[in-house]
């Protein structure tokens, strides 16, 4: 298995359904109380929907399905709506976010600086990931994330960090919050393609994150 790049963006997805997948576990014990617990992450996936294509703007698609073999290989894609900024940055933004304390998996708060003072940066439900590994975060703070006088906050999120995150001046691991790839792979062995009699092609593919 390997990491093959980034997704077609073009013609662009025309719907998607976004999943959270959480796995549980539950027990009721004889007095009739249920424990529950759990071990995994939590794991985004969904169903993306192209708009019907010509030959011409399918031909790329097909060719990186090719190169995916199924579930084998992961890739990199920019979900509409889920993956941008609520407050409408862009990766070329002047927020510069960069985390300031070394944080260790399992948490589920972060400290971070920005260039932004006393302004909400993030709203409850935007998307996170850090520059050093590949899982994606939301952002669970009920009011937003507001900065102080300085441009400091503190992210709270889930799942919990699934390994360390570190401070800038240690190993430079800076947070992005507008257009953030899922790393996926494909949900099913078997890829349907209708092609259609009047020359279009319809397609769409069940994703799910992998770490």
């Amino acid at each position: 298995m390997a990491y093959i790049g980034n997704f077609p963006t073009s013609p662009g997805f025309q719907a998607v359904k976004f999943d959270m997948n959480n796995t549980v576990k539950q027990t009721t014990t004889a007095s009739g109380r249920t424990i529950r617990s759990t071990t995994a992450t939590t794991l985004w996936s969904g169903t993306l929907q192209f708009p019907p294509m010509t030959l011409a703007e399918f031909l790329p698609i097909k060719g990186f399905l090719a190169r995916c073999r199924g579930p084998l290989n992961e890739f990199d894609v920019t979900i509409p709506t889920v993956s941008q900024s609520s407050k409408g940055y862009s990766n070329d933004s002047t927020v510069g976010m960069t985390v300031t304390t070394n944080t260790g998996a399992g948490a589920t708060s972060i400290p971070v600086q920005t260039l932004l003072n006393d302004t909400t940066i993030l709203n409850p439900g935007d998307v996170i990931r850090f520059n050093n590994h590949s899982k994606v975060y939301m952002v669970t703070d009920s009011e937003g994330v507001t900065t102080n006088g300085t441009g400091g906050a503190t992210i709270n999120f889930e799942p919990a960090l699934v390994t360390d995150v570190y401070a800038l001046d240690s190993a430079g691991d800076y947070v992005q919050m507008a257009e953030v790839p899922f790393r996926m792979i494909l949900t099913n062995e078997v890829q349907e393609m209708t092609y259609r009699t009047d020359g279009l092609i319809q397609y769409e593919l069940d994703v799910i994150e992998v770490i």
